[in-house]
């Protein structure tokens, strides 16, 4: 893979300049077509730059290449969620929390996706997330917990 291309594309994308980060990120998959990790880089990139739709597509070519790999996973489970495809976000999610029972984001994500249709599961994955080393992951899985028990946000 284009070592360079990729980890300069990742500092831009960090920098938050998505479309100088689109572009490095796009010659490092000329040089890798098919790489998982560059296509999950990119897609943040593509999303940076106001390119959502086809960002999302790029998503769901890395998951079905690598549907265990939490990354890309948990960013198609909240394209999916904003979109109201709450069932096929939790979907996406499944191999992921097989294959990493304990991972914050991918137990938060899917608390979230599971809110509407089953509460006590959703509590149960927010419960785990809540154990993250990520302050913000925390809250948030605080903040649904509360929501689920009916208590005010």
């Amino acid at each position: 893979m284009g070592t360079d291309l990729y980890r300069d594309g990742l500092a831009r994308l960090e920098a938050g300049d998505g479309n100088e980060a689109k572009r490095l990120l796009e010659a490092a998959l000329h040089e890798a077509p098919g790489d998982a990790g560059v296509m999950h880089a990119l897609s943040r990139a593509l999303d940076l730059a106001g390119e959502r739709a086809r960002a999302v597509e790029l998503l769901e070519l890395v998951h079905a290449k690598a549907p265990s790999e939490p990354g890309p996973a948990c960013d198609l489970a909240i394209a999916l969620l904003e979109k109201g495809e709450d069932a096929r976000a939790a979907q996406v999610l499944g191999p992921v929390l097989e294959a990493h029972p304990d991972h914050p984001r991918a137990n938060l994500d899917l608390a979230l996706a599971l809110a509407k249709t089953e509460p006590d599961r959703s509590r149960l994955h927010a419960q785990r997330a809540g154990r993250s080393s990520n302050a913000d992951e925390r809250e948030q899985a605080a903040a649904l917990e509360r929501v689920l028990s009916g208590q005010a946000p």
